[in-house]
């Protein structure tokens, strides 16, 4: 019922959209988000899962390979549970039973006590026996299946890279791509890019040196002109600084004899 609601939803929304169509062709497409977008795929997942669950009847539960396979573990399932008991167990001649395992030895008046003693106390063995029925379809499943959830093997690039995860990949013959090819060609972009930044800023410096020494040369030759620039209305103080420290003395003047007249 609930998947024939959500067909009807669906169905109902898709009559809703042919008779709109018209006027959201005229509407400018606006570009959905990546969770609406994966909304929508598990959506229409469900809906065309639930169709095929309709058309193959209330019997089937996920599909008709599926089903066969869950209905022979549960026939192993039961086998084993009852091998297990068997096995687990040590019947006298009187009719007595006693558990088997080493830790617990318990007697029991018939083997229905033991039975139950064996479900109700090591029922974690009993577990663990039963488990071992689903390895055979799960390793089936997992050769089977392209894109197996193993971990990633570590590849030896050199002493460049050191050790790098690789995906496996394949069924038949499993593989993991080398990814050394691919690390070497980034680190060349990488270089690459590294060396035209360089060259950009030195290209900047030397551009930026530039033209601090014209607009030192302006300045200077600014400078330059302004200083032969006399301005005869501009009034100049001129200070003259006087220095006493070596003066050298003139010579006295020689005193002109008088000469002695005859008279």
């Amino acid at each position: 019922k609930a998947n024939q609601a959500v067909t009807a939803m669906a169905e109902d929304g898709e009559e809703k959209e042919d008779s709109g169509g018209a006027a959201e062709d005229s509407k400018p497409i606006v570009p959905k988000d990546m969770l609406v977008t994966r909304l929508n795929d598990s959506i229409a997942k469900a809906l065309e899962h639930g169709k095929v669950l309709e058309e193959q009847g209330p019997s089937c539960l996920i599909d008709a390979e599926t089903d066969a396979i869950a209905r022979s573990i549960e026939v192993a399932e039961k086998e084993t549970r009852e091998e297990w008991i068997e096995n687990h167990g040590i019947h006298d001649e009187d009719g007595r039973a006693r558990c088997s395992f080493h830790f617990c030895r318990k007697l029991f008046k018939d083997k229905a006590f033991l039975h139950k003693h064996l479900l109700k106390k090591h029922s974690d063995q009993l577990r663990a026996e039963c488990a071992k029925c689903h390895d055979g379809p799960m390793m089936a499943t997992w050769d089977s299946d392209t894109c197996r959830p193993v971990p990633p093997v570590l590849l030896d690039c050199g002493s460049k890279f050191g050790l790098v995860p690789s995906a496996v990949k394949g069924s038949d013959q499993p593989s993991a791509a080398d990814p050394e090819p691919e690390l070497w060609r980034k680190e060349q972009e990488r270089m690459a890019e590294a060396d035209r930044l360089h060259r950009e800023r030195m290209a900047a410096q030397r551009a930026a040196e530039e033209e601090m020494r014209r607009q030192q040369e302006e300045a200077n030759a600014g400078e330059k002109r302004k200083s032969n620039f006399v301005d005869p209305d501009d009034m100049v103080e001129e200070k003259v600084e006087l220095s006493f420290v070596e003066v050298v003395a003139p010579p006295p003047k020689k005193k002109k004899k008088k000469k002695k007249s005859l008279l």
